[in-house]
């Protein structure tokens, strides 16, 4: 009987184990090369368009919305990216970094995604995608939020001699 058990036990950590872990790992991998397909460049934000250099080297949300469910995303998603050194959440008329942004400084971008309400750009100026504000298009801005943003470098392992 103890033999029969201490089999099973080696056949659960040298099969299964494994192959559930690469399961799990596989289906992580999947979702996130979905997420990357759907965050392809689909415009730039022009270089008149953002004289005041808000946008370069920071992944930003551009808010085109206003009103109290506007600044309610906006607040969650700044408790949720507020720690991330390099993301920002623009907002015409707003402030950003103790700037103030000018009334009507992303008026051309605005009149291009007028029908919707939040834009991604990623550190480069690129957009990413577009967003409305149902709770559908909330979930899959802040997926790819995610996404976008650059990862932190890892220091490299060096040795010594």
């Amino acid at each position: 009987m103890e033999k029969l058990i201490s089999r099973i036990a080696l056949v659960l950590l040298l099969l299964v184990v494994p192959f559930v872990s690469w399961f799990y790992l596989r289906k992580g991998l999947e979702y996130r090369k979905a997420l990357v397909r759907e965050v392809v460049v689909k415009d730039s934000v022009r270089i008149s368009e953002d004289t005041l250099k808000l946008l370069k080297g920071k992944t930003s949300v551009i808010s085109l919305a206003g009103g109290i469910e506007a600044n309610s995303i906006i607040s969650g998603l700044y408790e949720q990216f507020k720690e991330v050194p390099r993301f920002q959440i623009l907002s015409s008329g707003g402030r950003v970094e103790d700037k103030e942004i000018p009334s009507g400084y992303f008026e051309a971008l605005a009149a291009r995604y007028r029908d919707n309400k939040f834009i991604l750009v990623d550190t480069a100026g690129m957009i990413r995608n577009v967003y409305m504000d149902g709770k559908e298009d909330i979930k899959k801005l802040v997926e790819h939020i995610a996404v976008v943003l650059p990862r932190k470098e890892e220091a490299d392992i060096k040795s010594k001699r």
